[in-house]
């Protein structure tokens, strides 16, 4: 297997999870953890030393012209997402980036066209996709086990208090990452609810509406609704709140035309994914039996290692050395974009906005 030279820009919260996973994925002769970078060197320094990095930097710029580096990690804040993904492809690296792929569409489009001219690779971090309960259904669902898909619901409900804000100023803002509830939290949701339901073909149409209901102290959203269609005619719901205490929970569920349904639930946040509705006729027992396995189990995708972000990462060397799209692509990592896109649209408009945008 060849080793990938990989580096990370980025060293805050989410980066220490990169680093432990490649750190793993090193030792199984996958990937070298080359360098990291940012702006404050402390930051960058603590994350090599907590975690055998041989090289750290205050520019980014030195671990993507590294000679050994061969693709990178970003794990900025989503204003950089795409300066560092076309720093990385001008030069031919592959990059991975931390959800929101981007601030907006446009730069989505950016980095999708340049990375697909570049013939590089280029990923989006959604991990929960990985859960076995996530995998389990979109088979089930691609296989035509519930028929064709009718209707999707999205309900997500957790909490996010002041001191969270407080602590990293620029969440919840406009500038800092283009919104609050869908673009940080629910947009892991939002992707796999899009993905489950992309048997139906893609969403022709939302219609929605945002509101801030109860955090004064950001500029954006805590509260969504929204109303979609696909293109086969399915309808669905999607409900997120990040005012609810005690959490519920995210639950995303599909139904089929056999009137059969499926669901991925994460309750509490944090806890791996489980199936905790399936109706598929004669899976019943099989998904029960699971389901009381993996309650019992209470797996966490963070703690104590993120296992997840090791299988996306996997993945993502994978696709290097195979020439190979990875499982969450650029156009992809898009998707989500444009339905939050579509709720803002539609909020001020007070229509319903066609897709695709």
């Amino acid at each position: 297997m060849r080793r990938i030279g990989i580096g990370i820009i980025g060293c805050g919260n989410i980066a220490r999870f990169h680093a432990m996973a490649l750190k793993s994925l090193e030792a199984e002769g996958e990937c070298e953890l080359i360098a990291c970078a940012d702006l404050d060197g402390e930051k960058a320094a603590t994350l090599a030393n907590d975690h055998g990095i041989p090289n750290h930097y205050t520019d980014a710029r030195a671990v993507i012209d590294h000679p050994g580096i061969e693709a990178i990690a970003v794990c900025t804040n989503p204003p950089f997402h795409l300066p560092a993904t076309l720093m990385a492809t001008a030069v031919g690296k592959h990059t991975i980036v931390e959800k929101p792929m981007t601030m907006d569409l446009a730069e989505a489009d950016r980095a999708i066209e340049a990375t697909r001219k570049a013939n590089v690779r280029f990923g989006v971090i959604f991990m929960r996709r990985f859960w076995p309960a996530a995998l389990r259904a979109h088979e089930a669902i691609k296989a035509g086990k519930i028929g064709r898909p009718i209707s999707g619901d999205f309900m997500f409900k957790w909490h996010r208090d002041e001191s969270y804000y407080r602590d990293a100023p620029w969440r919840g803002t406009w500038k800092g990452e283009n919104g609050a509830a869908l673009v940080n939290q629910a947009v892991h949701g939002i992707d796999m609810y899009l993905w489950l339901m992309s048997a139906a073909g893609p969403c022709t149409s939302v219609y929605g509406k945002w509101a801030n209901l109860t955090h004064p102290y950001i500029e954006c959203e805590d509260t969504a609704v929204a109303a979609l269609r696909w293109e086969n005619g399915a309808l669905g719901v999607a409900s997120v709140s990040i005012s609810t205490t005690p959490t519920l929970g995210s639950r995303i569920s599909i139904t089929g035309e056999t009137g059969a349904t499926i669901s991925v639930l994460e309750d509490p946040e944090g806890r791996m994914g489980v199936n905790d509705i399936w109706t598929i006729p004669g899976e019943e027992a099989s998904a029960a039996s699971e389901l009381a396995r993996a309650r019992e189990a209470k797996e966490e995708h963070f703690s104590p290692f993120p296992i997840c972000h090791k299988w996306q990462l996997q993945d993502f060397l994978a696709a290097i050395r195979e020439g190979r799209d990875p499982l969450v692509t650029g156009e992809e990592g898009r998707r989500s974009i444009e339905f939050i896109n579509a709720i803002r649209q539609s909020t001020i408009s007070g229509s319903e906005v066609r897709l695709p945008l």
